[in-house]
């Protein structure tokens, strides 16, 4: 089928036909540009002002560091595609996690001195509370497996928060393996050593329990969890776009974190009181609490993942120390409710009002899911309106049934690796769009721009010459 004509234009700016805007960073239409190029049909995919500060006077911190980023018009018409002028299905757009993009050497480096210090601290943990504590060591994978079933639930979850832009499995790697290794290693020594300062001035060791579990705890556990996301932002400040993106990594810190915490936790539960004693912990440590240090570390995540996505990496950092506070807020709230007692009532209650968290936790996932397609879409939709793409294909890339539609359609001829290229480089490309709304037109990003739009240019004419 044909595309269907451009809405009509008024020339006398008939109030009822709605009339073109440009976008921010938006390049003006050349004269001597094609007729696809030169008179792109514009379309309106959202408020840009809920993404950008570019739209805005700013100053001072919230300034861009860079000129504004403009998009600049192919060089050549792009052809139509052929799915949106064959298929009208292809307006209708799930994506299946395609090959994650490759990072830097740094990332990698990263990634095997962390896997390295989690072995290490496993190592000195497992000669403290087992073999120094004359606890039989045939029971160590056992507190290990259990532990691993939690960390495993988070990471599934995670996943699936992860299917509409996957992030590098190396990122995501590095971010269990700070929890599991760096931060424990950290928290473990300066709980010590505050309980011990406690200690020694109260003289009282309820006094130092509790200041340990209410103050210390949340304090140095969530800045040692949350130093991972710094880390992350350092290695591969590509992939750390949105509030989205920081949940997902937030909550992997904080799945590594409780994976080593628990092995501990169970190994001495299991030298007091035995299996029963171990069974009973896990029930509230691994089911009823399962997403405790998940949901700690993401809202931080999710507060420095907004303010990077609107008002770029300066403020990010700048914004990581009031980030920690709800998270640290809820940790104590919680260790507070365990530590005053109370028998089954009260863990009735927290385990309730743990749940309503999660829930509350799930829902937020769902809804930044949401909000991370549609920013998609209001990005692709600015190149749309340039002439890089057709507005069907901003349908097709840029929602879940256009995407699940465009698949099959390239099933069928073919060539369903290259629609799962397009796709995945698109999303990435919408990210990067982003990225240099909030920080300005940095020339290293610039230049990845540059490169995404060639591979979509590449990616849209082996569809073509696919479909022939």
């Amino acid at each position: 089928m044909s595309q269907p004509p451009p809405p009509p234009q008024s020339p006398h700016g008939d109030r009822s036909t709605p009339r073109a805007r440009p976008r921010p960073g938006a390049a003006a239409p050349a004269a001597d540009a094609p007729e696809f190029q030169a008179r792109p049909r514009f379309q309106d995919y959202g408020n840009p002002r809920a993404y950008d500060t570019s739209v805005r006077r700013a100053s001072g911190l919230t300034a861009a560091r860079f000129a504004p980023a403009q998009i600049h018009r192919p060089e050549a018409a792009q052809p139509q595609s052929a799915w949106s002028t064959q298929m009208r299905r292809a307006q209708e757009v799930t994506q299946v996690a395609a090959k994650p993009p490759t990072v830097s050497i740094l990332v990698w480096i990263a990634l095997i001195a962390l896997g390295f210090a989690l072995l290490v601290v496993l190592g000195l943990f497992f000669l403290q509370f087992v073999v120094l504590s004359s606890a039989n060591p045939v029971w160590w994978p056992v507190t290990a497996f259990l532990a691993g079933i939690s960390l495993t639930v988070i990471a599934l979850t995670m996943l699936i928060a992860d299917r509409w832009d996957p992030q590098p499995l190396p990122l995501l790697l590095i971010a269990v393996f700070w929890g599991a290794a760096i931060a424990v290693g950290i928290s473990y020594v300066l709980n010590t050593v505050n309980r011990e300062l406690v200690y020694a001035v109260t003289g009282s060791d309820s006094a130092a329990d509790f200041a340990g579990a209410v103050i210390s705890a949340p304090l140095v556990e969530e800045t040692s969890k949350g130093a991972g996301l710094l880390l992350l932002m350092l290695l591969a400040r590509r992939y750390f776009n949105g509030p989205l993106d920081g949940l997902i990594y937030g909550a992997l810190l904080g799945g590594g974190f409780a994976f080593t915490e628990n092995i501990l936790y169970y190994s001495r539960q299991l030298e007091e009181f035995g299996a029963f004693g171990v069974a009973l912990l896990f029930v509230i440590r691994g089911v009823l609490n399962i997403f405790g240090h998940a949901i700690y570390v993401s809202l931080t995540g999710v507060i420095v993942g907004y303010v990077v996505r609107k008002w770029g990496s300066i403020m990010g950092f700048l914004v990581f120390l009031p980030a920690l506070i709800p998270g640290m807020l809820l940790h104590s709230a919680w260790n507070l409710a365990a530590t005053l007692g109370g028998g089954l009532v009260v863990l009735l209650v927290m385990s309730a009002v743990q749940a309503l968290i999660s829930l509350c936790w799930l829902i937020l996932i769902g809804v930044l899911m949401w909000d991370e397609s549609r920013l998609t879409r209001v990005r692709l939709g600015d190149y749309a309106n340039q002439g890089w793409l057709t507005h069907e294909e901003v349908d097709m890339l840029a929602t879940w049934k256009g995407r699940r539609e465009g698949k099959r359609w390239a099933a069928q001829i073919g060539a369903k690796p290259v629609m799962k290229r397009f796709i995945r480089e698109s999303a990435d490309l919408a990210s990067i769009r982003q990225r240099l709304l909030a920080d300005g037109a940095n020339p290293k990003v610039a230049e990845i721009e540059r490169t995404l739009l060639e591979r979509l240019s590449r990616n849209r004419q082996e569809l073509l010459a696919a479909a022939r």
